[in-house]
């Protein structure tokens, strides 16, 4: 058994302030983590904008700080794919105010909607706590915030109504005192499909500077707004439907299998920028690199980098190759770096220091230190500029057979004999280097 404080840091280190509920939710949920025996690596913390997000230090376990009221999406995302393409192991926990709750309805809507498997958490104090006491759309009517000095004038909107007519197949409405709370985080994470806990608490910053109330006091608010509520309807979640429905089927846009041909002996990982002009093929020719690396029983990984205009500007790859897991896919310091045209010059300016290698387009500089190519001599080709310079580059520095690229351009790519032609001419041109 698991001590709570691998899960949780002390409660004399929490940030909030004295009498916060806060501290209260984090301690309840902590001790159902460590109740329900969950391994560390398999709980995500998703936390919101405000006093709320404080969370992710004081656990240990994973955790993601998003946007103001978008933590519901990006935690749905993660489950999804977990669900779907994974083991299915990840509890995922979205910690959000009232405030982001009111932000983010939506999110939380289509998630209820889709019955995607994670557990919401929603800190209900009434008010925007650190930006300064202003009304959310949690706020009870008559209730007094710095925007509603003189008491709130409408409804608060009932949030666990909302998402309970959304498709929420868990929903409850307690407070930071209750007893049972840990208890009903305990079942809300152990439901498989979207759960939901409304709970109510006190801002103690702020709620008990312009209204008449104490601790004791939540719990006549809940029984005068509906009461506690617990209810668990089962309906399949979105992943156990998606695969039911669709994952045997074959559809355009399912991911291509690549099949490993052979096994590379690869002993160090390889960084490799590509920064050309948007439309001119940079990050095809960019992906037949990763898949002629997967073909060679490597992993690669492609961040392409590029305007909302598409069509127009720069157009960057960054691309690692390695052999093992590929835990993070930005590149701080390149081994080498191609540049195409000026667009991708001005765009990689600031790796130049920091790259090993460069392979450049002779008409982009006279610096000799750098390797000067005739690369936009290909440009009638899409592509071509990139597909020559990395031809340059197998040719020079042979960071693995080079073959297994023009296999990539066979199988995979377009204008396959002149592709293959413009990157033999590079070859040679890298071999007499």
């Amino acid at each position: 058994m698991k001590d709570l404080f691998e899960i949780i840091e002390k409660p004399q280190n929490f940030p909030y302030c004295p009498g916060c509920g806060h501290t209260s939710i984090d301690m309840a949920l902590a001790r159902a983590i460590f109740e329900l025996n969950l391994e560390k690596k398999d709980v995500l913390i998703v936390s919101d904008i405000g006093c709320v997000g404080l969370v992710d230090k004081l656990f240990n376990v994973h955790t993601l700080h998003t946007l103001h009221g978008r933590s519901t999406a990006i935690a749905s995302g993660v489950k999804m794919v977990d669900e779907v393409l994974f083991d299915n192991q990840l509890k995922t926990i979205v910690m959000i105010g009232d405030g982001g709750a009111t932000i983010g309805l939506l999110h939380l809507v289509e998630s209820a909607k889709l019955n995607v498997d994670i557990t919401v958490l929603v800190h209900n104090n009434f008010l925007y706590g650190m930006t300064g006491g202003q009304h959310s759309g949690l706020t009870p009517k008559e209730f007094k915030t710095s925007t509603t000095i003189r008491g709130n004038p409408f409804e608060a909107l009932r949030i666990i109504d909302i998402l309970k007519n959304s498709g929420a197949s868990f929903y409850a409405r307690t407070f930071s005192q209750d007893p049972d709370l840990k208890d009903i985080i305990k079942e809300a994470i152990s439901h498989r499909g979207f759960s939901v806990i409304e709970i109510l608490e006190l801002c103690t910053g702020y709620a008990t500077r312009y209204n008449d109330i104490k601790g004791n006091d939540l719990k006549i608010i809940l029984e005068n707004s509906g009461g506690k509520i617990k209810e668990k309807i089962e309906r399949e979640s979105f992943g156990l439907l998606y695969k039911s429905k669709f994952f045997d089927k074959k559809s355009e846009f399912e991911f291509t299998e690549i099949e490993a041909e052979r096994k590379i002996n690869l002993k160090n990982p390889i960084k490799i920028v590509i920064a050309g002009s948007a439309g001119e093929g940079v990050q095809l020719a960019s992906s037949l690199l990763c898949i002629s690396a997967i073909l060679g029983g490597l992993n690669s990984t492609q961040k392409n980098d590029n305007p909302v205009t598409v069509g127009s500007g720069f157009s960057v790859s960054e691309i690692i190759i390695k052999d093992g897991d590929i835990k993070y896919t930005g590149i701080e310091e390149p081994d080498y770096l191609i540049i195409t045209s000026m667009d991708g010059l001005k765009r990689v300016k600031g790796f130049i220091e920091r790259s090993k290698n460069i392979i450049i387009d002779e008409s982009l500089t006279d610096n000799k230190n750098f390797i000067r190519v005739p690369a936009r001599k290909y440009i009638k080709l899409r592509g071509g500029p990139t597909y020559f310079s990395l031809g340059v580059l197998f040719g020079k520095f042979n960071p693995f057979d080079f073959e297994l690229y023009e296999k990539a351009i066979l199988k995979y790519g377009k204008a396959k004999d002149e592709t293959l032609t413009c990157f033999r001419e590079g070859l040679n041109f890298g071999r007499k280097l």
